[in-house]
């Protein structure tokens, strides 16, 4: 029960998220990109703040939850315009995201791992102080962008991005999210209540994703220029589907290691190729927009994930049974990504 509570409040979180982004990246368009940033960074910084002394001095779970969501709220609402000031900042959008992700995941190499000691020494709370403490420094960072004057916004047109490309495109990345999901409440709870791996543990596994991000981006990258965004995207989804299928066989940590390896593998094809493409159907027109749909989609993906995942920890003891289930979603979108491959030619 405990364990679909869990995928039922990230699965919520993923939601609003997603739901917010529609419309915040139609504030980036009208307002300006690091107007919306600024302001909104701020917020993730208070709610953090706040989730610290929350779990800290009062462990009420109804107001973490309540609290864990707000944050949630602050970071979608300036996630599009994010994007959208690399993508117009950036002459090759997929070389802009390419470079963001190596700067991303140098964090992430060494989040999880530095939260696992954390956690092991001062316990939870502390996690949202290094969180807070963190965004200040980024918050700080966001006063030095330069803005792109954002697109005209006509009032005839609609809050949400009437485009088939991007609805075809957005129903692939629903699929494949589910799996790209797996990565975190699956992944730890499965590593921790079946294998018996310590937290310290899971966060060296975690520490591989960012590491192999930071080394392999940028080859990938130029791979993904020769072969194609498409092919990309079909390249990655099949490395997701492999490496989280070989988790089942998986006991020790260094085997762990390796499927995190190809996972991640997957990640960096599929993640800034993603953008890039959005950026690329948009033609740079209300980008925001167009950003804020595709994060909408990503984040529906993130919520069904969880949600999904902890269904089969719940249902079923046999690892290839859970991770067999749980990649049979990203065997979808590459059937779609043929699809479109050849149907939205214009886009390669």
């Amino acid at each position: 029960m405990h364990l679909i509570l869990i995928g039922i409040i990230f699965a919520l979180n993923a939601i609003l998220g997603g739901i917010i982004q529609i419309y915040s990246g139609y504030l980036g368009d009208k307002y300006g990109f690091k107007r919306v940033v600024v302001i909104f960074s701020f917020g993730s910084v208070a709610t953090l703040l706040l989730l610290f002394f929350t779990t800290k001095f009062v462990s009420i779970p109804y107001i973490f939850v309540l609290l864990f969501l707000i944050n949630n709220i602050m970071s979608s609402i300036f996630q599009p315009s994010t994007n959208a000031l690399l993508s117009l900042s950036s002459d090759t959008p997929l070389s802009g995201f390419s470079s963001l992700r190596v700067a991303t995941n140098l964090g992430w190499a060494l989040g999880p791992a530095l939260g696992g000691v954390i956690v092991s020494i001062w316990g939870f709370p502390y996690l949202y102080l290094i969180a807070a403490s963190a965004s200040v420094v980024a918050f700080v960072l966001y006063l030095l962008l330069i803005d792109v004057k954002p697109s005209q916004i006509l009032k005839r047109e609609r809050l949400i991005v009437n485009d088939r490309n991007m609805l075809f495109f957005g129903i692939s990345i629903i699929f494949l999210f589910v799996v790209v999901s797996q990565f975190s409440v699956t992944f730890s709870i499965y590593a921790n209540k079946f294998i018996d791996m310590g937290l310290e543990s899971i966060g060296f596994v975690y520490f591989i994703n960012g590491i192999v991000v930071v080394l392999f981006q940028w080859p990938v990258y130029l791979l993904v220029r020769k072969m194609g965004m498409w092919n990309g995207m079909l390249t990655g989804t099949l490395l997701y589907v492999i490496g989280y299928f070989s988790m089942a066989m998986d006991h020790s940590l260094l085997q762990f290691f390796t499927s995190m390896f190809i996972v991640t593998m997957g990640e960096n094809f599929v993640t800034p190729t993603g953008n890039a493409l959005v950026s690329k159907i948009s033609g740079g027109r209300r980008l925001g927009s167009y950003m804020g749909l595709y994060n909408f989609f990503t984040s529906f993906g993130r919520a069904m994930g969880p949600a999904y995942g902890s269904l089969l920890l719940s249902t079923f003891k046999d690892p290839y049974f859970i991770w067999g289930l749980a990649v049979i979603p990203g065997g979808i979108a590459m059937m779609v990504f043929i699809f479109l491959k050849f149907y939205l030619k214009n886009y390669k």
